[in-house]
């Protein structure tokens, strides 16, 4: 039997419209469920009453002489589920806002696997909204519901079909080449890079002043090889003076010549010129992604020139974001740097915890925007284990999963991964890859994806500094 769920979020308003005597009667006709068809006509509305779109009701005075016409000041949306397996055990449906609190809504579903929600909304622009259901065996289903502006006293009739989070190919082949060592230079915490043309690079460590820029020369032969790389310091950063911004990743938009930097201490991205002075140019970032966790915001920004935006989300989950596990809030600025699209991703599970560990670091420290709106998101996990410097060398480990994601064309409320690269280094080769950016093409088209390694001033002698060059073809 198909049931269907009326579900509000309090009482709601009512707007006393007219007062009519009781014998001019009703002038509306309610919905009937059983079908779902409004009495109305109008395919666009679906409500407990209906005339003209609008939710009305009426009431009598205590004498019974008097009728009271009124229409609801909020706004209804009827939304209608499909696709779910009706054995799955599913018992709640979890509607999550790209921004806003999320809310949770106990189900049952139909034996043709259907739901529909009814949902009273404060009129207002509703954003894009992600509805997630998980099966006690750990599946999931989801989709991405978009955002409309909500009229008072309007009902809206949404459907959409659950979608799982089998992610098709990627189509995407990536070689990776092996780490190069990089001797010659002093032990850093280079945690960001950015390809500004040529062999040249934009590269931030947490280890520099001010804006913590440095530019690296990273030659790259025709196969792919990196030959000795180079460090310069700009004049501005060498003579910077105050507080460092914990500056970790770095994104050039050659438009403007200009380098975009996140702070992880002030949560915040801003413009430098390639001498590294400040632009005054920012991000605009909404405020709730600053309840980050501690040393977890901004370590990834990228941008590219053929989508005009840039990309980038915290190293951990938000601290709000508890109701469900692992999930990331990825955000899109356009060049101007307001803010765009905002979508959520899921990392996968660890494979250790930080217990009886020196060192222990699970998230997100990279993403790359390519050309076709597609995101490289980099998944990471450094394990250092107590002990001996020997112990720690043989007990250490990286292990590091490149996934592609598809904002533009994923209907998923979680969007859905599909991996493209996957290595991980330990014993007498660790290595700490934070930043990664698209480089070079070369002569036979493939393109250099470049990833640099944070050593953290070489971890005691752990590690050391790393560049790391994977060949993506499509």
């Amino acid at each position: 039997m198909k049931r269907t769920f009326f579900l509000t979020a309090g009482l709601a308003a009512c707007t006393i419209l007219a007062c009519k005597a009781q014998t001019q009667g009703t002038v509306h006709e309610p919905v009937r469920f059983e079908d779902g068809t409004p009495v109305s006509g109008d395919p666009a509305a679906d409500s407990l009453f209906a005339k003209d779109r609008f939710l009305t009701d009426t009431t009598l005075t205590d004498k019974g002489d008097t009728l009271f016409t009124v229409r609801h000041a909020s706004a209804y949306v009827r939304l209608q589920l499909k696709g779910l397996p009706a054995d799955a055990g599913i018992g709640e449906i979890l509607l999550v806002p790209m921004q806003g609190a999320p809310e949770t809504f106990p189900v049952t579903v139909s034996e043709a696997g259907d739901l529909t929600l009814w949902l009273a909304k404060e009129p207002a622009v509703l954003p894009a909204t992600a509805a997630i259901a998980q099966a006690a065996d750990g599946r999931i289903w989801s989709v991405r519901l978009p955002g409309e502006a909500l009229q008072p006293g309007i009902a809206y009739r949404r459907e959409a079909s659950w979608l799982t989070p089998d992610a098709p190919e990627s189509g995407i082949q990536a070689t990776p080449l092996p780490q190069t060592t990089m001797l010659e230079m002093e032990p850093g915490e280079y945690s960001g890079i950015t390809w500004i043309g040529g062999n040249q690079y934009g590269v931030v460590s947490d280890n520099l002043k001010g804006a913590g820029i440095a530019r690296f020369a990273i030659p790259i032969d025709k196969h792919g090889n990196v030959g000795t790389v180079k460090m310069e310091v700009p004049a501005a950063v060498a003579t910077a003076e105050g507080k460092k911004r914990d500056t970790e990743g770095i994104a050039y938009v050659a438009s403007t010549n200009t380098l975009y930097t996140t702070s992880e201490k002030n949560q915040d991205i801003r413009g430098y010129d390639l001498l590294g002075v400040a632009t005054g140019a920012k991000l605009a970032v909404p405020d709730d992604l600053k309840g980050i966790q501690d040393n977890r915001g901004f370590e990834s920004l990228s941008y590219n020139a053929a989508t005009g935006l840039f990309w980038t989300t915290t190293e951990a989950p938000l601290k709000a974001d508890t109701f469900f596990p692992r999930l990331h809030r990825l955000q899109s600025f356009t060049t101007d740097g307001k803010p765009a699209g905002r979508f959520l991703y899921q990392i996968g599970e660890p494979s250790q915890t930080s217990e009886n560990t020196v060192a222990y670091v699970f998230g997100i420290p990279a993403l790359t925007a390519l050309d076709d709106g597609r995101v490289l998101v980099v998944e990471r996990e450094v394990y250092v284990p107590k002990g001996s410097l020997w112990e720690k060398i043989q007990g250490a480990f990286t292990d590091i999963s490149i996934y592609v994601v598809d904002p533009v064309h994923d209907t998923a409320g979680i969007l859905r991964k599909s991996l493209v690269c996957h290595f991980s280094t330990g014993a007498m080769n660790l290595a700490n890859f934070e930043g990664m950016c698209l480089g070079p093409t070369l002569p036979d088209g493939r393109r250099c994806l470049v990833m640099i390694a944070d050593s953290q001033k070489g971890s005691g002698g752990l590690t050391q500094e790393y560049v790391k060059v994977i060949l993506l073809n499509d």
